[in-house]
């Protein structure tokens, strides 16, 4: 009898082998997209090596003009072409560009200029390799090689030339600062780098100018400076007395040599003292008597009249002062005048400007005269005299028509005078 078989462990294996099947084809299908997006990956990255090796940096030229007032030195790597006229440089682009410069003696480096051929500046730097503004030693230029190419041309000057530029220069600033601020509208020339460096510095033109102004007072009518509208320096003087540290210059006037006067400056106190360079000038100016009347005790009166006149030549001044003489005594009721007065010439300027009150000195000395019973009419001359700036004093001769000699001393501290002889 024939019995029929069962198939169901037949379906179970192809079943089981179905899905065998398929499990390895997922698998295989897995590792096959791995190994593809890796062999991809490795493919980019090899292809992005091999352009970034075979791209470089975009290079630019230079072409640097050459000038036998100076040398220029660059790095030698960059030299693609030299001849006599120019040299061109090969560089990368964004590449920090340096050159030495070094002008040739007799020479200064005046400009660089850095374009491109649309005459487009491209921003640079030149500085002094020492660090000074010196610019006949070593220049360094520096600036960023652009995206384009550029040309470079360098500017020498003579260093003379410079110079005389420069002191042009200095010379108008300094007329057209004087026109406008200069004490009493003097201007002053020759104020060169040596009559400078001799005051160590301490040189102030105002300072100079007024000092000069008020001692020559040149703006009094009476003064024989009074049309001075410019000063000169002269040629330094050197004096004996060398303790005190000094700066001694000959200073002339309107272009006039022989109008001259010799400048001291005193370095310890900073100030200055002009007196003349040659034998002083009598030259008499007149001023008008004035009495005094002053009535004692017994009623008698006594006139003393005062005329104490400098002289304006080539040291003196004009000036006067008032006085009175002492009483005489007479019966009571009766007026008796005695009359005095004193002239005295070639009183230095320079003199007066010291002790600044003119009528102060001129009073001084007439009651000095009148001290000694001097009367009637006297005549004196000052014949020398001698500042002190460090201690403040000034010491004077007159010399009196009557044969006497009157030596006083002016104390600026205390403002006093103090006389002798006769």
């Amino acid at each position: 009898m024939y019995k029929k078989k069962s198939n169901k462990p037949l379906y179970i294996a192809i079943a089981a082998a179905v899905i065998l099947i398929v499990v390895l084809a997922v698998v295989q299908s897995t590792l096959s997209k791995q190994a593809g997006g890796k062999s991809a990956t490795e493919t980019e990255t090899e292809s992005e090596l091999t352009v970034e090796t075979e791209t470089e940096a975009p290079t630019h030229n230079i072409l640097l003009y050459k000038s036998s007032s100076g040398t220029i030195e660059f790095d030698a790597s960059w030299l693609l072409s030299d001849s006599d006229t120019d040299s061109v440089l090969e560089v990368e682009e964004n590449t920090l560009v340096t050159m030495l410069i070094t002008p040739s003696d007799g020479k200064a480096l005046e400009s660089v200029d850095v374009l491109d051929y649309d005459m487009q500046t491209v921003s640079s730097v030149v500085r002094s390799v020492s660090g000074t503004e010196d610019a006949t030693g070593e220049m360094r230029l520096s600036f960023v090689m652009p995206d384009r190419d550029v040309f470079i041309s360098f500017n020498f000057t003579d260093v003379s030339a410079e110079s005389e530029a420069q002191t042009e220069m200095v010379e108008i600033e300094t007329e057209s600062e004087t026109e406008e601020t200069s004490p009493y509208g003097l201007t002053l020339h020759g104020l060169t780098d040596e009559v400078q460096s001799s005051y160590n510095g301490m040189f102030d033109e105002q300072k100079f100018l007024q000092a000069l102004g008020d001692a020559i007072q040149i703006d009094s009518e009476e003064s024989e400076y009074r049309n001075v509208t410019d000063v000169y320096f002269g040629e330094a003087v050197e004096t004996e007395d060398s303790d005190t540290p000094k700066v001694c210059y000959e200073i002339y006037f309107n272009g006039y040599e022989t109008w001259s006067l010799l400048s001291t400056y005193y370095v310890t106190e900073d100030s200055y003292v002009f007196t003349e360079m040659t034998s002083e000038t009598e030259a008499e100016t007149e001023v008008a008597d004035e009495n005094i009347t002053i009535t004692d005790s017994t009623g008698t009166d006594t006139t003393a009249t005062a005329n104490s006149t400098g002289t304006s030549g080539n040291t003196g001044t004009s000036g006067s002062s008032s006085g009175s003489s002492s009483t005489s005594s007479v019966s009571t009721g009766e007026t008796t005048t005695t009359t005095t007065s004193l002239d005295i010439l070639s009183v230095s300027t320079v003199f007066l400007s010291f002790v600044g009150d003119e009528d102060a000195f001129y009073q001084a000395a007439f009651d000095y005269i009148l001290s000694k019973g001097y009367t009637g009419s006297i005549t004196g001359t000052m014949s020398s005299y001698e500042i002190d700036p460090e201690n403040q004093t000034a010491t004077i001769r007159i010399m009196l028509s009557s044969g006497g000699t009157i030596t006083g001393t002016y104390n600026k501290s205390a403002n006093t005078y103090s006389f002798s002889g006769l």
